[in-house]
């Protein structure tokens, strides 16, 4: 019994050592509601309150309160739809989280971001960018029953930046990603829903695959030059804050 305590306790500060800077981090709000989760959340809470206690600062209860405002939950749910987990994702997190990243992974997560490509698709039109891009536009064909077709949009501040793109790797991103950022890769791909559809609904279900068929791409392809200067103008400012922050 004596054992297990200890190594619980040695699990807690560990978690605490590590974790700690997300407390009061909307970044906690948008991590996936799993074990990992709610042992970081009680590793925060006994830190805190070992501050309490040992320096009487109320943090504790500032915690819990801050907990209870932003709707964080204590019990694991593996049904929370990631698209409401996005909805409370500011966007001025997720850009100042990028651009702390590596180089490269900041254009790969960047480009992930604004086209709401999934992980190995997004890797994958990186890799393919120089034979897909065409005029500013990528379109993808896939072997699957769930999508079969889409296209997208290639950013002009990234186009060059993708095509100097080398040597990324998907096991390599994969490896880097969580060990860097609280939130998964794919909530990228909410994001940029949330977005979208304030341009055009139906801009955002084509460009994330969801239209159906492949003849549907041919009626949908006017659709996205048709909102190509909305699109800019919503995801401009992202990307350049991103990749060019100001000093």
């Amino acid at each position: 019994m004596k054992d297990r305590v200890k190594r619980h306790a040695r699990s807690m500060l560990s978690y605490a050592k590590k974790y700690y800077p997300l407390a009061f981090n909307d970044n906690l709000v948008s991590m996936p509601n799993n074990r990992k989760k709610g042992s970081i959340l009680r590793a925060i809470a006994l830190i805190t309150r070992y501050l309490d206690v040992k320096n009487d600062v109320g943090l504790h209860d500032t915690f819990i309160r801050w907990l209870k405002r932003k709707e964080i939950k204590w019990k694991c749910d593996s049904h929370t739809s990631t698209y409401q987990i996005a909805k409370r994702i500011r966007l001025e997190d997720v850009i100042s989280t990028l651009q702390g990243l590596r180089e490269d992974i900041k254009i790969a997560s960047t480009f992930a971001l604004v086209t709401g490509l999934r992980t190995e698709e997004a890797m994958g039109a990186i890799a393919s960018h120089d034979n897909l891009c065409q005029d500013g536009i990528m379109e993808l064909f896939w072997d699957r029953r769930t999508k079969k077709a889409n296209a997208v949009y290639c950013h002009p501040l990234l186009h060059d930046r993708l095509k100097a793109l080398k040597g990324l790797t998907l096991n390599a991103l994969k490896k880097y990603w969580p060990r860097h950022v609280s939130f998964q890769f794919k909530m990228l791909r909410k994001v940029n829903y949330t977005l979208n559809v304030k341009i055009e609904p139906l801009l955002a279900e084509f460009m994330q695959g969801r239209t159906g068929n492949v003849s549907m791409k041919h009626y949908f392809l006017p659709l996205l030059e048709n909102n190509r200067q909305k699109w800019l103008e919503t995801w401009t400012p992202v990307v350049r804050q991103i990749l060019e922050p100001k000093v």
